[in-house]
Formats: C-alpha cells, sequence, structure tokens
C-alpha cells in the first residue's frame, strides 16, 4: 500500500477526475503538483487546494516532454488525454501524439525523476463491442476509434517500465459527478440531462432509450485510483450495474423528446469483482440516488 506524506504529480489535476483527487490527496498529507493545459481542466477547480500546489502549464505529446522540468516526486498518477471519440476520427495523430507518444515520453522523464509508482487512467473503450458481459479485464479488446486504440496503445506501453516501478492501470467506465464538463468534447448523457433539466427544457433521449451504461461516481473513482498506488495490475473501474439511458432521463423529469439514434454500443456493463478483491475498493454512491440528492 501507499506511503502517504510524500509528493504525487497528477497530469490532468485541473480537470473534473483530477481536481476531486487533488482535493482527496491533499487532505490526506500528500504534497500534490499539478501538470494541466486547462484544455478541459479549469483554473476554479483548483481554488479549494491548500496550500496552494506547484501548477504546471505545459503543452502535451512529444513537443513538449523533452523540455520538462528536474523535479523529484514519488508518484505520478495520468489522467490527462484528449477525450473526444469524434474528434480522434478527424484528427488521428493528435491523438497518438498525446496519448501514446506523450505517455512514453512522461512514463521516462518520471522515472528519471525518481518515481516508483505509476497509475494511469484508461478506458472501458478499450473493449469496443466486446459482447462478454459483464466486461472483465480479461474480456477481449476491440478498440472501436482512434481514442480507444490510443489508450489501449497507452496499456501496451505501461508494459515496457521497468520493474522496480509498479503500474496501476485503471479502465474507467462512465465517470459522472461534480464539476463534469457540460459542454465541448465528449458529453455524458448525465451532465446533458442535468443542464437540460436546469434549463427547463425538454431531456433528449437518443434512439429507445433502451441502451445501458455502467456509471461510476468521481468520489468512488478518486477512492479506486488511490488504493491503486504502489500495486502492479490492470482493473476495471465502475459500478458493476448497468442503467438504462431513459431510466437517467426519468430521474430527472418526465419532460422527454426522443431524438434519432446514433451509432453506439447497446450495452456496457463491468465486471469489478477483481478490484473488490485485489484492493478492497467497492463503489458507494449509485447515479440515480445522487440525481435525487441534488434535484
Amino acid at each position: 500500500m501507499h506511503k502517504l506524506m510524500g509528493r504525487t504529480l497528477i497530469t490532468g489535476g485541473a480537470g473534473f477526475i483530477g481536481s476531486h483527487l487533488c482535493e482527496q490527496l491533499q487532505k490526506l498529507g500528500e504534497e500534490i503538483i499539478i501538470f494541466d493545459n486547462f484544455s478541459t481542466g479549469k483554473a476554479e477547480n483548483l481554488f479549494s487546494l491548500k496550500p496552494t500546489p506547484l501548477v504546471v502549464i505545459y503543452e502535451v505529446g512529444t513537443v513538449m516532454w523533452g523540455n520538462l522540468p528536474d523535479i523529484k516526486f514519488d508518484t505520478l498518477i495520468h489522467l490527462a488525454a484528449p477525450v473526444s471519440v469524434e474528434e480522434s476520427l478527424n484528427n488521428k495523430e493528435k491523438y497518438h501524439d498525446q496519448i501514446v507518444d506523450g505517455s512514453a515520453f512522461l512514463f521516462d522523464w518520471a522515472i528519471q525523476c525518481g518515481c516508483k509508482e505509476i497509475v494511469v487512467a484508461s478506458t472501458a473503450a478499450v473493449y469496443g463491442n466486446s459482447k462478454s458481459f459483464p466486461l472483465s479485464e480479461d474480456s477481449e479488446l476491440d478498440p472501436l476509434n482512434p481514442y480507444a486504440t490510443s489508450k489501449y496503445m497507452m496499456e501496451v506501453l505501461c508494459k515496457a517500465v521497468p520493474d522496480d516501478v509498479s503500474v496501476a492501470v485503471l479502465r474507467f467506465f462512465n465517470v459522472f459527478g461534480e464539476r463534469q464538463l457540460n459542454e465541448g468534447g465528449y458529453l455524458s448523457a448525465v451532465p446533458i440531462f442535468l443542464n437540460q433539466f436546469k434549463n427547463n427544457l425538454e431531456l433528449t433521449v437518443t434512439g429507445d432509450g433502451q441502451q445501458t451504461r455502467d456509471f461510476v461516481y468521481v468520489k468512488d473513482v478518486v477512492d479506486a485510483i488511490i488504493a491503486s498506488i504502489g500495486t502492479k495490475g490492470t482493473w476495471n473501474v465502475g459500478s458493476g450495474k448497468e442503467v438504462k439511458i431513459i431510466d437517467i432521463a426519468k430521474a430527472f423529469s418526465d419532460n422527454i423528446k426522443f431524438i434519432p439514434a446514433r451509432k453506439e454500443a447497446k450495452r456496457s456493463l463491468s465486471n469489478i469483482s477483481k478490484i473488490k478483491e485485489d484492493l478492497g475498493w467497492t463503489p458507494q454512491v449509485s447515479l440515480i440516488n445522487w440525481i435525487k440528492s441534488i434535484k
């Protein structure tokens, strides 16, 4: 298990998941360094942090990593990545540069800085159209777009890290919670519905709404990240429950409009028995209960 009171560097630390992680690490007495290019992260996500951490604003990809500062830290938590599937289809070079080549540079640099523990954020998108539900860590991988393929390639890179450095790979399912983006690149159903609900608009459900997703609360994800520090392996981070999109909409409002279906997976469901057993982690907050609590 991770020794606290060390120094942790978080890439994407000003983002949705990263800022919650920074808050929790500070509460545990960890000194934190944040790397963020503020493409989706926000400065106000960091305002609650005390003492004020060192924040390095950087350009991701191969261009920047050659000029990284010489700083010492124990742990690297690598959350930063562009996340738009649509953009990745139109600009696969950017996704390869920032997620694959950028991560390779980052890992090399971190190890030169004395880092002994790495945690990387991967994605359930690496499973693609795999039909073996619930999806377990040894399910077949079938990434369907450059974003998912780049994350898969980043996972492969982790195997090349020296044996004396621990690497935990976490495959996040659909993360929800406070500070989630409701504009720009990839938008989940939850912030879209929340935005529509707050503005008294019809909730737009794609297709028949019977498609399912596995939603996991951001602070539960933070607990999973912290539990994985200092361990070696690959784990799903989900709720282990599938929720129909129509049921999420109805939890907000009955003012629903159906819009044309889009090309997307019909189901998503994680098997989380491995992370429960290995790391003692269990999600605490259900999506429907959370929606009821914020309405």
